[in-house]
């Protein structure tokens, strides 16, 4: 029996459109070696957050690519990996809340409709304001401002770590305890209080939990194509 696509004309999902900032800067020699990482980062994102993913992500224009959610809590922890687990260059993200007026296979291409709209136009306004971090469009009020306020402060937040500070945020973000942390790196449990207390950890974490407490309260849209 033939099993169609799903069309989410009622449903809605969250689009994502991330690209390299200023990729085309790079020497030729480099450029290719950046889209083979560009690539094997994607697949990285896909087989993580699997669960969370409507369509995979999948690259568009060769430093772009976009994909489906559905659900939106998981997005703190994307913009996380967008920020430090892709060292290669920059990348700025725009998220977008809508319908999909188009069929969905497994992955996003070939696909179009509101969500993927607000995606685009919060990529825009990422170049034009040169706003890193994450920009949020379509969710509505109060969540747009809520969502970029968010997005802007913890931004703000990882930018300022020094590199033991996030190595160790990134190891308690994962629900290690101190002492675990501290046999991973090779240091002291108090060397780690230290790196924590100086990265502002606790006030990181609340930041964290206030903005994945609103995502929550995002519909989450239907499973994956199997």
């Amino acid at each position: 029996m033939l099993t169609l696509p799903r069309k989410l004309r009622d449903e809605p999902c969250i689009a994502v459109i991330a690209d390299m900032v200023k990729s085309r800067e790079l020497p030729r020699s480099q450029r290719s070696e950046a889209q083979q990482r560009f690539s094997e980062f994607i697949a990285e994102l896909n087989k993580k957050y699997k669960k969370a993913i409507l369509a995979r992500f999948v690259v568009t224009l060769g430093d772009e690519f976009q994909g489906l959610l559905s659900d939106a809590r998981i997005i703190p922890d994307l913009l996380w990996d967008m920020d430090y687990k892709f060292e290669t260059r920059v990348l700025r993200a725009g998220i977008g809340f809508g319908t999909i007026d188009t069929p969905i296979g497994k992955a996003a291409i070939n696909i179009d409709g509101p969500a993927l709209h607000q995606a685009r136009e919060a990529i825009e306004v990422s170049w034009k304001k040169k706003v890193l971090g994450g920009v949020f469009l379509g969710f509505g009020e109060p969540y747009d401002p809520a969502f970029n306020g968010f997005a802007r402060l913890l931004h703000r937040h990882r930018s300022r770590l020094k590199r033991q500070q996030r190595r160790v945020i990134e190891q308690l973000r994962e629900s290690l305890t101190q002492s675990a942390v501290a046999d991973l790196m090779g240091v002291s449990r108090q060397a780690v209080s230290l790196y924590a207390g100086a990265a502002g950890w606790e006030a990181y974490r609340e930041g964290e939990n206030g903005w994945r407490a609103l995502l929550a309260q995002i519909p989450r849209g239907v499973s994956s194509p199997k």
